[in-house]
C-alpha cells in the first residue's frame, strides 16, 4: 500500500513529559481518503527528543506531508 499523495503540513507538539522522556503528539490517520474522519490523536514517546522528532518527520513524509512543524512545549 503506498501513501496516499496530500502535500501540505503536519502540526506537531514536542513536550517534556518527564525528566529525559520527550513524547511527540500529533494527528493520526484512520481514513486516509476523507479528511473529516482522518485525524485522531496519536504520539511517540523516546528519550531522545532528536530521535522523536525525526521519526515523526520520517512518518509524516512516508504519508506524503511536505513538512512538519513544531510546537515546542517544553
Amino acid at each position: 500500500m503506498s501513501a496516499t499523495p496530500r502535500g501540505g503540513t503536519l502540526h506537531a507538539v514536542l513536550r517534556e513529559v518527564e525528566p529525559g522522556l520527550y513524547r511527540a503528539e500529533y494527528s493520526g490517520e484512520i481514513n486516509p481518503d476523507n479528511a473529516d474522519e482522518r485525524e485522531i490523536p496519536d504520539f511517540h514517546v523516546g528519550t531522545d527528543p532528536a530521535a522523536v522528532t525525526n521519526w515523526v518527520e520520517e512518518m509524516a513524509i512516508g504519508l506524503g506531508y511536505d513538512e512538519v512543524v513544531w510546537d515546542l512545549r517544553g
